[in-house]
């Protein structure tokens, strides 16, 4: 929703949602609630007797203030479920929701309150007519204050979005912009195995944004935000998330783990980013070699002086480079000299049914053998047979990741996968 739309809607009432399966609770609340103003605007007070038909409601009117939400209703869980659908489907964080319960044996206080984004709890035996009163104007109170901040991030991320973007590019820079990292991304971790040995020696990092189109990778996320603060937040937000994983997992195995992160490598021609990065890594206290940042062959190919420099610079204070999806573009000796990585991760159309393919076969051996000349490692990507893991095995590659030497799992179980032992299993 636009600034401007926002602030139509706003000029007109506050709108109150009353969900409650007892008509008698509409009744009394209405009576009370009849005639409140707030800051000069009047309380228009809906109502629906059925978490379903707030569903309805709540689509047709976006700019509902306050929910005043009963628990138990069509099914025992049924408010619990729209808190859910609001804050997760509508990806509404500004609207109000006061739980009432009539049986709190149904959803105690502690365990809703600590599981739950709601703003408020209450004993309908609790309620009286002013105190009802107090948690509709204080409710109100705390959304507009939310709505005022949202708008003026809004404008702000509007302001940073570069000119000439396709509409679907900028709708969803703006949603990017607007998100906070920790709550819409999905995080996985992809083991990098040692092919001669068959030991994980590293983990990759695979965020995933939730959107509105879905479950987007980092190489998405990228293409949509031009460089910028949006992207530079983004960008911090996984270096400490790297950083915080190769601590842990160090703390773990008594032994350091290489943890390659994306999008980090892509932000260090903003000088403010790289500024940032750098202060990140210093202070993150890692062994040399623990932290890796993903490099794309876009990124490469546009690379100059400046690239060249970040990336010495980051060196110096011990973080590697991996060039991504190697072999899916045209690159030459004097293009790949530019910058030369510490990596190369084979893009997994030369990987998947290597062991039948001869024409594979032939681009995946000068690929290593052009890594081995560089005296650069190589990363099979995607192996997923017994049969391409014993081919690269066999042809010096390094390193392998794929679902056939140990699947992706999320960063909190890769500690068990490590303590049990650091042998992948096929």
């Amino acid at each position: 929703m636009n600034p401007e739309f926002q602030a139509a809607a706003l000029a007109a009432c506050w709108r109150v949602l009353l969900v409650d399966d007892e008509p008698a609770v509409h009744e009394v609340s209405n009576l009370i609630l009849s005639g409140l103003s707030f800051e000069g605007r009047d309380v228009e007070l809906l109502s629906a007797s059925s978490a379903a038909q707030a569903r309805e409601i709540l689509a047709q009117h976006r700019d509902v203030a306050l929910i005043l939400l009963d628990v138990v209703m069509e099914t025992d869980d049924a408010g619990i479920a729209l808190v859910q659908h609001v804050r997760e489907q509508l990806r509404d964080s500004d609207v109000q929701i006061v739980l009432r319960t009539g049986q709190p044996g149904m959803a105690p206080e502690r365990d809703v309150v600590l599981r739950y984004e709601i703003n408020g709890y209450f004993l309908k035996t609790d309620i009286t007519s002013q105190r009802l009163h107090s948690i509709v104007i204080s409710a109100l109170r705390s959304y507009r204050h939310a709505r005022s901040l949202r708008v003026g991030r809004e404008r702000e991320v509007q302001s940073a979005i570069p000119q000439g973007l396709g509409p679907g590019r900028s709708l969803l820079a703006m949603e990017l912009a607007r998100m906070h990292a920790g709550e819409s991304v999905l995080m996985q971790a992809q083991p990098e195995v040692a092919m001669a040995s068959n030991q994980v020696t590293g983990i990759e990092l695979v965020p995933q944004w939730k959107t509105s189109l879905g479950l987007l990778p980092a190489g998405r996320v990228g293409d949509a935000l031009a460089e910028g603060p949006a992207r530079t937040r983004i960008a911090l937000w996984l270096l400490e998330q790297a950083c915080y994983w190769a601590r842990s997992w160090r703390a773990s195995l008594g032994a350091p783990v290489t943890v390659s992160v994306p999008l980090v490598a892509q932000s260090l021609g903003d000088c403010a980013a790289l500024e940032a990065i750098m202060r990140t890594v210093r202070d993150s206290g890692l062994a040399p070699g623990a932290l890796d940042l993903l490099i794309d062959e876009a990124t490469l190919l546009s690379g100059d002086a400046d690239l060249r420099a970040s990336v010495a610079a980051l060196r110096s204070l011990g973080a590697t480079f991996t060039l991504t999806d190697f072999g899916a573009q045209t690159i030459s000796l004097q293009q790949l000299s530019r910058l030369v990585p510490d990596r190369l991760k084979i893009h997994r159309i030369f990987v998947r049914e290597v062991a039948v393919d001869p024409e594979r076969m032939a681009m995946a051996r000068s690929l290593i053998a052009l890594a081995q000349t560089w005296n650069i490692l190589t990363i099979a990507d995607g192996i997923s047979s017994d049969s391409d893991s014993q081919f690269f095995k066999w042809e010096g590659c390094d390193l392998g990741q794929g679902d056939a030497l140990a699947p992706a799992c999320a960063p909190a179980d890769v500690h068990e996968f490590l303590m049990n032992g650091r042998k992948a299993s096929h």
